[in-house]
């Protein structure tokens, strides 16, 4: 993936994998989409922490993003939930 320079621009990127992979009915592609998703979530986080948004919006809604991932991988794909341990 290339980074963009516009803000915005890998805002939405990381948003769009995300609702792909929450859209997707296929469990063959699922697993190769949340895996996309995350990767972009977490290079996203990456970013913002190096110039100190931590209190952004965008970092809570990268976290939401996050956990629905989580709870995709769990319900569909039977992941083993770590939180419940």
């Amino acid at each position: 993936m290339v980074e963009s320079s516009n803000p915005h621009q890998r805002d939405r990127n990381w948003k769009e994998m995300v609702a792909e992979a929450m859209a997707e009915s296929n469990p063959a592609t699922l697993p190769e989409k949340i895996a996309a998703a995350e990767s972009a979530i977490f290079e996203r986080l990456q970013t913002l922490a190096t110039n100190s948004y931590s209190e952004s919006v965008e970092v809570r809604e990268l976290h939401e993003a996050s956990n629905a991932l989580l709870a995709l991988k769990t319900s569909v794909l039977k992941f083993p939930d770590w939180r419940q341990a």
